[in-house]
């Protein structure tokens, strides 16, 4: 992911056989990155992102695109701990350390359109405790 250059990135190994994994670990990146266009690939025009932390409800892809614009802050380092999938649902969780020298600790709970690796997510529910 170029948008993230001089960002130190960890993942967890063994995610190279499973696409939906690599999708999830992309699909982070990408928020954490601001990258409109891949968040915009990967969500369901009418996908709902529920968060947790600031009790809101966003829907539409659009909302959600203007709803990381908002958000971002540029990261030092990214360490995803663990992703989870199994048929239509799947989680990611880790922390962000950004340069400013707060963190974000965060659980994603996602919900795709179908148990296709090609179904598009239509649910994201956020579990955020930032530092």
């Amino acid at each position: 992911m170029n948008l993230l250059n001089n960002v130190k990135i960890e993942v967890p190994t063994g995610c190279d056989n499973a696409p939906r994994k690599k999708i999830l670990i992309d699909l982070t990146l990408a928020f954490i990155a601001n990258d409109a266009n891949f968040i915009s690939e990967t969500l369901s025009p009418s996908s709902i992102w529920r968060r947790f932390a600031t009790n809101e409800e966003i829907a539409g892809v659009k909302k959600i695109v203007i709803a990381a614009d908002n958000n971002y802050q540029k990261p030092n380092d990214i360490k995803i701990e663990s992703v989870i999938t199994h048929g239509k649902f799947a989680s990611i969780d880790g922390v962000v350390h950004y340069t400013d020298g707060s963190s974000l600790y965060f659980c994603d709970v996602f919900v795709f359109t179908s148990v296709s690796n090609k179904g598009l997510v239509k649910e994201i529910k956020s579990y955020h405790l930032k530092k």
